[in-house]
């Protein structure tokens, strides 16, 4: 680059003859300093504060695990409080191998007890154990109805088969997804606008 009329505006800019991948300050009339990495771009969502980290893939699916066997657990209560035809074998199920009534139950002692815990705590039982928190994307506690919609998928065990299925599908996608997103987003969190980070000290 040279001093011209038609002069790059000021910015980091590849330099010939420096080495490949790096960058030099252009002040809009000649190069400032030596060659340098690229600046990194801060990629953190939103107004999140500096203080909070995006928890990693591996926590939040341990966290995950966690919360499957507090619902496997609300699973066999439910059996429990519906009660089972004489002669038959407890049905402690979800989804496609339970029934409308019993996934009905279910899903919404599932959804009260994950709303609640993330709008007034910021973390589901398994978050709360693994110290994850979950935020909206300026660090502040979930609204209602951001936490509502993270749940929301699973509300699809009340299709029967297909539902459940689908259930699935979108466990695999946001699966893929946390590992391939930047913020480490799943789908309920592209959704519902909120981030999982570590709990702050």
């Amino acid at each position: 680059m040279s001093s011209t009329t038609s002069s790059p505006a000021p910015g980091h800019y590849h330099a010939k003859g420096d080495p490949p991948g790096t960058v030099r300050y252009w002040d809009g009339t000649q190069w400032q300093g030596g060659p340098t990495a690229p600046p990194t771009v801060d990629k953190r969502p939103g107004n999140l504060p500096t203080n909070l980290r995006l928890a990693s893939p591996g926590r939040r699916i341990g966290a995950r695990a966690l919360d499957y066997l507090v619902w496997l657990a609300v699973a066999v209560l439910v059996a429990l409080i519906l009660g089972v035809n004489e002669g038959s074998s407890l049905q402690a199920e979800i989804g496609m191998n339970a029934s409308f009534t019993q996934n009905l139950v279910w899903f919404v002692a599932i959804a009260t007890l994950e709303i609640g815990m993330v709008v007034t705590q910021g973390a589901s039982l398994g978050k709360l154990a693994l110290d994850l928190t979950v935020t909206d994307t300026d660090g502040n506690l979930p609204s209602i109805q951001q936490a509502a919609l993270r749940i929301a998928p699973l509300g699809l065990v009340l299709l029967g088969v297909v539902g459940s299925w689908f259930v699935m599908i979108i466990a695999f996608i946001s699966l893929v997804l946390m590992f391939a997103d930047a913020n480490h987003h799943t789908l309920w969190d592209k959704i519902a606008k909120t981030v999982v980070v570590d709990r702050p000290v």
